[in-house]
């Protein structure tokens, strides 16, 4: 069973590139199998097409996103690693959720009652901010507490958010941020 990481950066330098180094390091350490699918990278299309707009009656699901969805069955370990921007997931990264977290997969309905079918399954997930923790503190934590609930929770996986705040310009002390929440995030997924 093989480590899935999703990650949800453009090919630039940062604080993002500088985790999933670090997470891929970590993993090679303790020879633990992993794959990144980097959604940037493959140039993932983030819309919903008509043709997959389930509550519409529409159940078509893309090869890749097929792909995917296999993946992420066949791990019971996940991290995401990605930049806040303006309060929430970059859009490649909503596109993914909107597009492979869909019903009959990650969860189902019996009449009106959800019922969550990614069990078993526990996600890291490696968040960059601008701001300081406290302002996201005073919004009740907010962006970080809706992926949990809406998107992770819902489906039945458990999830913890390790975020690097003042991520705007990279130096020693953010690096030293990056390892910290890094290895906390480590320790959380496997230990």
């Amino acid at each position: 069973m093989r480590t899935l990481i999703v990650y949800a950066h453009p090919q630039t330098k940062g604080h993002c590139p500088l985790i999933l180094e670090g997470i891929e390091n970590w993993h090679k350490q303790h020879q633990i199998d992993y794959e990144v699918i980097d959604l940037y990278r493959i140039k993932y299309d983030p819309v919903l097409h008509e043709e997959e707009h389930y509550t519409a009656g529409n159940r078509e699901i893309s090869e890749q996103n097929r792909e995917f969805q296999q993946k992420i069955s066949e791990t019971t370990k996940l991290i995401f690693i990605y930049p806040m921007w303006w309060g929430y997931v970059p859009a490649i990264l909503k596109g993914f959720f909107d597009r492979v977290f869909t019903s009959n997969f990650a969860f189902r309905y019996e009449g009106n009652k959800p019922i969550a079918m990614l069990k078993g399954k526990k996600a890291a997930l490696l968040v960059t901010s601008g701001g300081p923790k406290i302002i996201y503190k005073l919004l009740l934590d907010m962006p970080n507490t809706l992926i949990k609930l809406i998107v992770f929770r819902f489906c039945g996986i458990k999830s913890k958010v390790f975020q690097v705040d003042k991520a705007r310009i990279l130096n020693d002390t953010q690096v030293k941020k990056i390892k910290k929440e890094s290895s906390k995030a480590m320790k959380y997924l496997y230990f």
